[in-house]
Parts: structure tokens; sequence; C-alpha cells
């Protein structure tokens, strides 16, 4: 007589102890979500800082470390796309009308294109944290064909973000020295004003000027420490910067004191390093975003044993 087979229902994955998986009854299907046992938490205090934070963040993007792929994507599509789109627009103009200070104009189309491709990849990554939150965990093809539903508020946003990035460029070569110091302020209120942007893009269904707009009255009305936060998260990672900076050092000095052939390598290592570095910020800041935006609109949030009403407080 044959054993009978356990009810439909979530069980733990076979294959994976930190997921469960459906079992429609027959057999196991191919939808997961995590366990809750595995939830990550950190220790409760006075008020959660930007390291609680952080790791709160970074450990959530362990459980599905796929998601690494989706920085690295934004990092180099953007790049490509920059010099694709410069190559075939800008070029032919400069050979057409020559180099003037109207040539930064030149540029517009492909920091859109470069914009569009870096918001585009964030936005999926977003996405797939939201849906981590919410118990299940997606695929890197299947949080891209999520962003891929927001292209048309995402290339307005790049849009917007092209001419404000040419706008700067333009008031720099305008007015040289005090330009500089125009166009570094004017960047570093741009990333201040637009830190939520990306959660904002990919939920709310508003334009570049509104998202812009309701990513500072978040920052404005409800993230009262968000920024200190938010440095604090960035610092934690300055140690592990110098040291790949250092590496780097390291091998420019062996290959000219010494060997080339010991020195390339030790070089070649310091930059993977770096950009091994580069990419987690990106992907754990992106998470911890979605995190903070969830909190901001009154949605749940994982329990990670913190009081993140105190990190709201003004």
């Amino acid at each position: 007589m044959t054993e009978a087979l356990p009810p439909a229902g979530w069980y733990p994955d076979p294959a994976d102890a930190a997921q469960s998986r459906f079992w429609d009854g027959t057999t196991w299907t191919t939808e997961q979500k995590l366990t809750p046992e595995t939830t990550p938490r950190v220790p409760r205090g006075s008020a959660p800082n930007g390291k609680q934070l952080m790791r709160a963040s970074f450990d959530l993007f362990r459980q599905n470390r796929q998601m690494i792929w989706l920085p690295i994507l934004a990092g180099v599509v953007s790049a490509a796309m920059f010099l694709i789109v410069t190559a075939l627009v800008a070029i032919p103009l400069i050979h057409a009308f020559g180099s003037t200070r109207l040539v930064v104009l030149y540029l517009v189309p492909g920091l859109i294109a470069s914009s569009f491709a870096g918001v585009f990849f964030n936005v999926a990554l977003v996405f797939a944290a939201n849906e981590q939150i919410e118990g299940r965990l997606v695929s890197v093809s299947e949080a891209i064909a999520m962003a891929w539903t927001r292209r048309g508020i995402i290339f307005k946003w790049a849009v917007l973000a092209g001419v404000v990035g040419t706008f700067l460029q333009f008031i720099e070569q305008r007015l040289g020295f005090l330009g500089v110091i125009a166009r570094v302020a004017g960047g570093l209120a741009w990333a201040v004003a637009t830190y939520m942007v990306i959660p904002v893009l990919a939920f709310e269904e508003v334009g570049p000027l509104e998202a812009v707009k309701e990513s500072s009255r978040l920052l404005k009305d409800t993230f009262g420490s968000i920024g200190r936060g938010a440095l604090r998260f960035g610092g934690l990672f300055v140690v592990w910067m110098l040291v790949a900076v250092g590496v780097v050092g390291v091998g420019f000095i062996t290959s000219v004191a010494v060997t080339p052939f010991l020195g390339i390598p030790i070089a070649a290592a310091g930059v993977i390093g770096f950009f091994i570095v580069a990419m987690y910020i990106s992907a754990a800041s992106m998470y911890m975003r979605t995190i903070l935006f969830r909190y901001a609109k009154g949605e749940s949030v994982p329990d990670f044993d913190l009081d993140l009403s105190k990190t709201f407080q003004r």
C-alpha cells in the first residue's frame, strides 16, 4: 500500500532551507518565498543608525544575490549607451559645425540614453527588493520585465535628468571656476532632492517633475535623520574602497619599481575589488531605499527588530 502524499501547501525547500517551495499535492512547483524564520534581525536600540539599516538591507539582499547583476548591468549598459549614442550624434555634429561652446548640447542624447539605462536597472532592483519584502523571490529577468512596464515614466525622467546634467555642465563652461562651484553645489542639491526618486518612479503614477517633488516631500516631511543615516551607510564602505585603491597603488608601484608581471595582476585585483564593493553598495542602497519608501507609505516592512519610526523623526 503506497504512502499518502502530503497535502498541497508551503514546505521547506529541499534544495534551500532559507526558502519555502509550494507543493501542489503531487509535485514541487517553481513558486518560492522566503522562510519567515530567515528574516534578518538587528538588535533593537534607541534609534537605528546607518550601520543597522545597512546591515538589514544587506542581509535582505544576500538572500537573493543574483540581483548583483542589476547594478552591474546599470553601470555597463549606461556607459555603453552614452558612448554609442554620443558617437552616432555628437561626432557628426562636431564634424559638421565644429567644436563650439554649445558642443555640450551635442551630448544631450547620450546623457538621456545613459540615464535611461542606469535608472531602468535600478528600478528593476527596487522591484526585486519589493517582491522580496512581500515574501517572493524573483529572477533577474523577471525584475527587468517589471521595470519594462515603467519604461515610459523612466524615459521621461531620463530626459529631465539629461537636461539637468547638460545645464550644469553648460554653467561650468560659461563661468569657469565659479561654474565648477555652481555645478558641484547644484549636483549635490539634485542628488538630495532625488534621493528617493527611484522607488517613486517604480511605484507612483507621476511625471518627472512630480517625481522630484514627491522625493523631496518624503525627505522633508518624513525622513528626519535619513540623511545622516545614508551618510553613515556609505561611510561603512569607505575603508573597503580605500583598501581597493591602496591595492591598485601597490600594483602600480610594483610595476614601476619591480616588474609589470607582478604589478599588473595586483593592480587588476584592486580594480576588481573596487568594482565589487561599488556594486554591493549600489544594490544594498536600493534595498534600503525600498524599505524606507514602503515604511513612509504605510506599507509593511520586514521585521528587522528595528523601530523605524525613530528613523523618520525630525
